[in-house]
């Protein structure tokens, strides 16, 4: 007989409410769960499919010559324990690392214990693949609105909606806007009334584009130049509020100099588009009584992606359209996470030893990882991978590989076999999302409304154990000394608490000080308290205005360069798209189809024609696959599936501010195999 348990998703951030059938200790079928305000009843295909938990590693593996040995549990954590605190000793806090992989941001336990272990540890190397994500838009937020909140688009309220990349459907509105019900309100409104207008600018046709008032199709990798531009006629034609302007903000006129070189004309050039498709879309947006640009990964995951954020965020409050409904907004959710945010600034935070990246929310972007291994002065060499690969997972797939070979000690906590686990020195298995309980706990801020639920273990996790539980015992074996870190010692202290102490009454604290209930009646009942609060406004600063124009963000608007058009590198890399099917390496849909080298059935290639794919950073050999939907200058190829995005991904030429790649029009070109 089966049961039917309330539970959610964790395979993205979009976390979809689901309905489990559970059935002699396996999942025997998932349906979305129409009660979830997150997701109204939707669940993906890669969702679905989770359903087959896959666990490639029964108990914990140790390397003996070139080969793993099963040893128990005591003994592989006494023995990374006793070499992680060797080296921390004798080699400072910097030779330790930890690698937080995508899987980790949903596990929110893990969350909270890997941060208190690079804390306690004194370590400033807790690199995650924030970079590759969402890092360029909270940096930008956090210069602008001097806290890093992650802000939301009003689609739902919203009369003029401009939708800049225009995967957002297919990404779940990422990064950092969870949920699918954006998409629903976005329709449901749009239907009721008939002055809500959407423009998508795409680079790629889509089933939005296809749906939308106006479809903006971009040359691939400007949409940073669209932005500027759109800053810029919003500005000089002064489609502004004004009082909003004198009241809220400061340093327009070194903004108005900034955003000067970028005019329409010269923007649209670049953008390959006509000047009315940006000029006038932004007098529509400036004459609408509330409006919305939503970024996609598109415009933030690039080399100017803090640049681009940074445009996004002056072009909504020039309008008055920053921190409002019907506009940007930021959720503050049933558990406020704000003075949190607020106590880990950049300003002040650890940098890395080569090129000086600060910590963002206490991580560094992965993308410096490799050269924080190679090339260092205080290298790290012991590392710890939590739920992720980084050979899969970020850029310069080579040097990452040489950076894994060189460190003496490499520890790969995760349930799934990876390239990056076939190099490791232990494997400790942890447990897959439905083997654990959990809890939304950390991810309010990136919700549309106030909401919360847990959920219980579905099925047994054998002798795999949970990250959070990992983490305890590795950092009590270690046994840091507490003198010395890159952390101050208010978070060094906390850090050696939560990372040795129970975490789960930390946990019921915080829901007790929210006034929640606690996670048995949140197991049983989700808490829905509705819509958040659109005009909340906590601005940082003694001051509490926006800061149009903040130093930090000076020299990288004034190294931005455009694009060469032609010659040896004619077309235009897109990685950053989401493809149906799957959203990385780790789960895929049942009937997911591989990509492989997407290009324009003008190309002048052949369908299934095997190629060279090259940038300036590596090649890649596949088969082509026409695609309509791609921009005529353009080429795709997803990030995680079988033609590796990670070899044509360099980190040379990356976001100066937050380590961002360059995932959208990197320049390439095509050649035959042999050619």
């Amino acid at each position: 007989m089966s049961e039917t348990h309330a539970s959610y998703c964790r395979a993205c951030e979009g976390m979809c409410g689901v309905h489990a059938d559970v059935e002699a200790g396996r999942i025997a079928g998932l349906a979305g769960d129409p009660d979830n305000p997150m997701s109204a009843g939707h669940l993906c295909g890669v969702g679905r499919a989770t359903a087959a938990v896959q666990r490639d590693f029964e108990t914990p593996l140790k390397r003996v010559g070139d080969a793993f040995q099963p040893i128990g549990w005591d003994q592989a954590l006494a023995e990374i324990g006793d070499r992680i605190g060797a080296l921390r000793r004798s080699e400072g806090p910097r030779s330790v690392g930890l690698y937080a992989g995508g899987a980790l941001a949903y596990d929110h336990p893990g969350v909270l214990r890997t941060a208190a272990f690079a804390f306690g540890m004194g370590t400033p190397n807790l690199f995650s693949e924030l970079a590759m994500y969402g890092a360029s838009k909270l940096y930008a937020t956090e210069l602008v609105c001097r806290t890093p909140m992650a802000l939301q688009a009003d689609v739902g309220r919203s009369h003029y909606t401009i939708l800049i990349g225009g995967d957002q459907g297919a990404a779940h509105w990422g990064p950092m806007q969870a949920g699918t019900i954006h998409h629903q309100a976005l329709d449901y409104f749009r239907k009721r009334r008939k002055g809500t207008k959407l423009v998508v600018v795409d680079s790629r046709e889509s089933e939005l584009s296809r749906d939308a008032d106006s479809h903006v199709r971009l040359r691939p990798g400007t949409e940073v130049f669209y932005m500027l531009g759109l800053a810029h006629a919003t500005l000089e034609n002064r489609w502004i509020d004004e009082q909003y302007v004198a009241d809220y903000t400061k340093n327009m006129e070194q903004a108005r100099r900034w955003l000067e070189p970028w005019t329409p004309t010269r923007c649209a050039e670049i953008c390959g588009i006509d000047v009315g498709d940006l000029a006038g879309v932004g007098l529509k947006y400036g004459r609408s009584a509330m409006s919305t640009v939503v970024p996609s990964p598109t415009l933030l995951q690039s080399r100017h992606g803090a640049v681009a954020a940074w445009a996004w965020l002056v072009h909504a409050a020039l309008s008055a359209n920053l921190l409002r409904p019907g506009g940007l907004y930021e959720s503050g959710g049933l558990l406020d996470l704000h003075t949190i945010w607020g106590s880990l600034p950049v300003a002040g935070a650890p940098e890395t030893s080569v090129r000086g990246f600060r910590s963002l929310l206490a991580q560094a972007p992965g993308t410096a990882m490799a050269e924080e291994i190679l090339d260092a002065s205080e290298p790290i060499k012991a590392l710890i991978t939590l739920s992720g690969c980084p050979l899969n997972e970020l850029p310069g797939r080579q040097r990452v590989g040489q950076a894994l070979d060189a460190l003496e000690l490499l520890v790969v906590v995760d349930h799934q076999d990876s390239p990056t686990a076939q190099k490791a020195d232990y494997i400790l298995p942890n447990t897959h999302f439905w083997q654990r309980a959990d809890l939304h706990l950390l991810d309010h801020a990136i919700l549309p409304s106030r909401f919360t639920q847990a959920t219980d273990a579905l099925v047994d996790a054998g002798d795999a154990r949970d990250t959070s539980d990992i983490l305890v015992s590795l950092f009590s074996a270690a046994s840091p000394p507490l003198r010395g870190g890159a952390w101050g010692r208010h978070l060094k202290l906390l850090g050696r608490t939560v990372a040795g102490g129970d975490l789960d009454g930390w946990i019921d604290e915080a829901l007790d000080w929210a006034g929640l209930p606690d996670r048995d009646a949140l197991a049983a009942n989700p808490l829905d308290d509705g819509e958040t609060d659109r005009a909340e406004w906590r601005i940082g600063g003694e001051d509490e205005l926006l800061d149009l124009a903040p130093e930090p963000l000076g020299e990288a608007v004034r190294r931005i360069t455009a694009p060469t058009i032609g010659g040896d590198w004619p077309l235009f890399l897109t990685t950053a798209a989401a493809w149906p099917g799957g959203y990385g390496w780790r789960y895929r849909a049942d009937d997911a189809v591989e990509p492989g080298i997407r290009v324009h059935p003008d190309s002048g290639l052949k369908e299934g024609e095997q190629v060279v794919l090259e940038t300036a950073n590596g090649s890649v050999e596949g088969p082509v696959h026409l695609d309509a939907s791609v921009h005529p200058e353009g080429v795709l190829v997803p990030w995680g599936w079988a033609v590796p995005a990670g070899e044509l991904v360099g980190t040379e030429d990356i976001c100066p501010l937050s380590g961002s790649p360059e995932q959208a029009g990197l320049p390439c070109r095509i050649r035959g195999v042999g050619g």
